[in-house]
């Protein structure tokens, strides 16, 4: 039985990652699906919404208070941040895929597969921020990194919303696919960001002669 698996069962690794502020994600995604029982006029601003307070929430699962004794550990700094990910992955996954079956047929017919591919983009792009900027303030010594998160990802946000030459907050139509090519490249830039952050403190790159 692996260390993993052991921390899963006995669950220590569940009681220490901070799900709490998922639940206002939660809490939304249950009135959605009561209220919008006879579909919804506006499925875009449903999806960005539930996103965004998964995106917020998903910020804390990277506040370790444990993290100054673990730096000791045999467990990569890699491998105990993805384990903590996982976690809030093992949340956002089922309840974004249940929602994107609920909501997306409101939308016309054409427009379903770009909505639901588009926004998932979106949610990606908006988690990489999250967890790597929670990911770098943690290997700086912040002790609660989430605390970080929330408001570089809403300065994030309106950054991206006054971007009138490039703009990423759009409907579908003609400027949608252009605006998810610049959501993915920062998506690849957050995972490059976030992978750089998890490297262990005293890792050195080999030396090449």
């Amino acid at each position: 039985m692996t260390v993993t698996w052991e921390l899963v069962r006995a669950g220590h690794l569940v009681r220490s990652v901070r799900l709490a502020p998922l639940l206002p994600a939660v809490a939304t995604a249950a009135v959605l699906l009561v209220t919008r029982r006879d579909g919804t006029p506006d499925a875009l601003g449903d999806l960005r919404l539930l996103a965004l307070l998964l995106a917020l929430g998903c910020g804390y699962v990277l506040d370790d208070s444990a993290a100054g004794l673990l730096q000791a550990s045999p467990w990569s700094l890699a491998r105990r941040l993805t384990l903590r990910m996982g976690c809030a992955t093992a949340v956002t996954a089922p309840l974004w895929t249940l929602m994107l079956a609920y909501l997306l047929p409101s939308a016309p017919a054409a427009d379903r597969w770009d909505l639901g591919l588009g926004t998932t983009i979106e949610l990606a792009a908006a988690l990489g921020v999250v967890w790597a900027v929670a990911a770098w303030a943690r290997r700086r010594g912040v002790d609660h990194p989430g605390l970080i998160t929330s408001p570089a990802l809403l300065a994030a946000l309106l950054l991206a919303a006054s971007m009138s030459r490039a703009p990423m907050l759009v409907s579908t139509g003609p400027q949608w696919t252009t605006a998810h090519l610049r959501w993915s490249a920062v998506l690849a830039a957050a995972t490059v960001t976030l992978l750089a952050a998890m490297r262990d403190p005293a890792h050195r790159l080999p030396h090449i002669p």
